[in-house]
């Protein structure tokens, strides 16, 4: 995909302006994946695995709010044990491979990631990417592109990076991920609110 096709692809998705960890490390055009098996191959074991449990709750978990309070509250219970392992996996896969730039993003979406570095990448530089979704415990493992940089007075640059190769399935976990955190703001926003109102 050229410059403009990756710019459109990535303003077809909503961004939500959250933060969360991101290891970018700069790659080669050779190094980045052709074809989707390739880059199944280069996903390590801990990213799919963690990202294979939460697909499983997904799926697991919403039949049983359907059959009535008594499931509902085993749903809730086994929500509470499903996010403690999840907690201990985002602990476990947040730490690997410290030696990346480990920075955090000012925005996500379906399209891609914006952050703000000291760090300057030029427009067409190949990033592995491994992003970090903190509230649903699931880590992206995927490889991106610079489209767009902008100069940020105090901190550097904001960079805007376009998924060039990532899992449909992961794909999918992201735009989730930004639709939930754009929900928890709304809520937040409202409870505000209505303190404000209240007082």
């Amino acid at each position: 995909m050229n410059k403009q096709q990756l710019l459109e692809n990535f303003e077809q998705y909503f961004q939500v302006d959250d933060a969360n960890q991101v290891n970018l490390k700069e790659v080669s055009h050779d190094e980045v994946p052709d074809t989707m098996p390739e880059l199944e191959e280069k996903i390590p074991a801990l990213f799919k695995l963690a990202n294979e449990m939460k697909e499983l709750d997904h799926k697991m978990l919403s039949p049983l709010r359907n059959l009535g309070d008594i499931a509902s509250d085993l749903a809730t219970f086994l929500q509470a044990q499903s996010r403690k392992i999840d907690l201990i996996m985002s602990h476990i896969l947040a730490t690997e491979q410290p030696d990346e730039d480990n920075i955090y993003c000012d925005s996500y979406g379906g399209g891609g990631i914006r952050f703000t570095s000291s760090t300057t990448y030029p427009i067409g530089t190949q990033l592995r990417t491994k992003l970090f979704l903190r509230q649903e415990a699931a880590a992206i493992y995927c490889y991106c592109e610079v489209i767009d940089v902008k100069s940020v007075k105090e901190n550097g640059s904001q960079h805007t990076i376009a998924f060039t190769k990532i899992r449909e399935e992961d794909q999918e976990l992201v735009v989730r991920a930004s639709l939930h955190a754009q929900t928890r703001q709304l809520k937040k926003r409202q409870s505000e609110q209505n303190k404000e109102q209240n007082s």
